[in-house]
């Protein structure tokens, strides 16, 4: 049998010559005439049937092999050469917002580190300003390609990550661990923060009561997620008369919220949800940072 023919029997068979039956129906139907009228002999509607058959089993082979394929991720988004110029551009810029975020994660280094040999320090400095201009450019990339603010990218993160790297060769242990309990603390009650910012704007939307409240920031507490610090950074406007929904914990608020909240929810989340539109706050994120970097690091 040819990669274009149908079995000859069993379920398939019944369902191809049904569809060739409803074919033949149709075209009946369409020239005004009987069925009968519209196949001339036995033998014609015998060969036609057969036709339609592995016409069928043709595409039914297609359709198999469509569904049985991998999925394909999404397409790399293309960026022409005026665009490109555009995040260039945009990227300097963002370059000077991203100092205050390097020079306060140097300052909690030197508090902890102050053994670090004045090469070390150098080096150190080198790497988190390489890290500035690489965090500049994503973010400016994914912000004129429309990615901002819909996936797990944190630039404080992605710069404190470089130079937490660099610093485990070259800090004594201690001291590094130090930083690392440090980073711990001021990670926790940033998150803390974040919760209760989500929480009031919560309350003030869909008036939630006690029991929600408390549910819903133990929810949020048990399953923290990072990126959900993007509360701390969302402005204070309106988006369609609603403010930023954060809908990037529904799977926290939801289950807690009753039949009308959740409509209410629901309407507010398509009106100016998080996700939907991208972070939108203020790129110093949280406005945490020192706007100078102490000279220390340049002995």
């Amino acid at each position: 049998m040819s990669k274009t023919e149908f079995p000859a029997s069993g379920v398939m068979q019944t369902l191809a010559w049904r569809v060739c039956l409803m074919l033949a129906c149709g075209r009946a139907a369409a020239a005004d005439q009987p069925l009968l009228d519209a196949i001339p002999d036995e033998a014609a509607a015998v060969e036609a049937a057969q036709r339609d058959t592995r016409i069928l089993g043709w595409i039914l082979e297609r359709g198999i092999q469509a569904l049985a394929a991998p999925a394909q991720g999404p397409a790399p988004v293309v960026i022409d050469r005026q665009r490109q110029l555009q995040i260039d551009q945009q990227s300097k810029q963002m370059e000077r917002f991203f100092q205050p975020v390097l020079a306060s994660e140097l300052e909690l280094i030197r508090q902890a580190c102050g053994n670090l040999a004045p090469a070390a320090r150098r080096q150190i400095l080198a790497v988190g300003r390489r890290a500035v201009e690489t965090t500049a450019r994503e973010f400016a990339t994914r912000q004129l390609t429309g990615g901002l603010g819909r996936d797990g990218f944190e630039p404080r993160e992605a710069i404190r990550d470089v130079l937490m790297e660099q610093l485990r060769g070259l800090a004594d242990p201690e001291e590094f661990t130090a930083v690392e309990r440090e980073q711990e603390v001021r990670h926790a009650r940033r998150a803390e923060v974040a919760r209760v910012m989500i929480l009031t704007k919560l309350d003030r939307q869909l008036d939630l009561t006690r029991s929600q409240r408390q549910a819903i920031e133990a929810d949020l507490e048990q399953h923290w997620d990072s990126d959900w610090l993007q509360a701390l950074s969302e402005h204070a406007g309106l988006i369609n008369n609603y403010p930023l929904a954060p809908d990037y914990a529904a799977a926290c608020i939801v289950p807690h919220l009753g039949l009308g909240q959740k409509a209410a929810w629901e309407e507010w989340s398509r009106a100016a949800g998080a996700r939907l539109v991208g972070r939108t706050g203020g790129v110093n994120l949280d406005n945490q940072g020192l706007q100078t970097i102490d000279a220390w690091w340049t002995p």
